[in-house]
């Protein structure tokens, strides 16, 4: 176990998935923020180095419930960003991460002895939607749809509803559109198809591209913590502007000065060729992922832009970072991350 520096007085909160996208900006905000603050982790050496000089780190793994106790224990809240959240996988290695995962953790609170947290903050996705065609709010079905990462966020949220309300804790969960901003795997994947390769726009780009800048996420999570109308309270969370895929995509190859082509494909045709090169891609027991498959397609062609009516009456800050700036701060972490490569 590696532990630094020495546990605080004060209950720490702790957050998994540190190592990752919106679980790094969380955690350094919690951390800059004067917040004892523990994290676990596979890895220490992926954290930020001010996360590692600065929090309590734990070695653990979803996959090893012996391992999570030391971490749950005594903690005054859990934020659990961890999971598989590729867009190309096996559904064996997305339910060991999304779901049995969940079930190990819980069972870690249920077992571990001292006090549980006072709320637990499950991070979910609104792919639990399943990509329908109109804009979905909390009441409608969510069970994931044809894809394994949406079925298995669906499947890990539901889990954690039941469990954690059996055994007596508060928790909330947020369904967060696409999240951007730096070191957003959005923004350096298509940034480097804009930059130099050839970017997708499905039926001309039309679609809500659900923009959820990640400082604004962390926003919500933070007030998810301790607010009275997020006890056991399901939330999508966007930011308020509407952004097309259209005006996103402009807007960062712009910033950025791409030099990539952008093609555009109605929806049909861009559903049948990720058809085909999915196919192909599985018959020749191809590594890595394919350059187009059906839910990238579903994902540019269908809105992203969720329903946030539950979430703006129950009070929740939204949209402190406007779009405008977050792009900018987006383009210029993207810029700075290709002059270091």
């Amino acid at each position: 176990m590696l532990v630094s520096p020495a546990a605080a007085v004060a209950a720490p909160v702790l957050v998994t998935g540190a190592s990752g996208f919106i679980g790094r900006h969380l955690a350094l905000r919690l951390l800059r923020q004067g917040r004892p603050l523990r994290l676990l982790v596979r890895d220490a050496q992926r954290l930020d180095p001010e996360l590692r000089g600065g929090a309590e780190v734990l070695h653990g793994d979803l996959r090893d419930p012996a391992s999570l106790a030391p971490a749950v224990r005594d903690c005054a809240a859990l934020f659990h960003c961890a999971g598989n959240v590729a867009t190309w996988d096996r559904w064996p290695a997305y339910r060991e991460a999304n779901v049995d995962g969940v079930a190990n953790l819980l069972r870690a609170v249920a077992t571990a002895g001292g006090a549980a947290p006072a709320r637990i903050v499950h991070l979910s996705t609104v792919d639990v939607y399943g990509y329908p065609r109109r804009p979905a709010d909390e009441r409608a079905p969510c069970d994931g749809g044809a894809f394994g990462y949406g079925r298995s966020k669906a499947q890990g949220e539901a889990l954690l509803r039941e469990r954690a309300s059996a055994m007596g804790l508060s928790w909330c969960v947020l369904r967060p559109t696409n999240v951007m901003g730096p070191h957003s795997p959005f923004i350096e994947r298509i940034g480097a198809e804009l930059q130099r390769g050839l970017m997708l726009l499905v039926d001309g780009g039309r679609a809500d591209c659900g923009f959820l800048y990640v400082d604004n996420l962390v926003d919500c999570m933070l007030w998810a913590e301790t607010s009275p109308e997020a006890h056991q309270a399901v939330f999508n969370v966007r930011d308020p502007a509407s952004v097309s895929w259209r005006r996103f995509v402009h807007d960062l190859r712009s910033g950025i000065d791409g030099q990539g082509h952008v093609l555009v494909l109605p929806q049909v045709l861009a559903e049948a060729g990720a058809q085909l090169l999915q196919g192909a891609h599985r018959l020749l027991r191809l590594r890595g992922e394919p350059l187009l498959h059906p839910l990238l397609v579903r994902m540019f062609g269908r809105t992203c832009g969720h329903d946030i009516a539950r979430l703006r009456q129950a009070g929740a800050p939204l949209g402190a970072v406007p779009y405008e700036q977050a792009m900018q701060r987006s383009r210029e972490w993207f810029l700075q991350r290709q002059s270091e490569a």
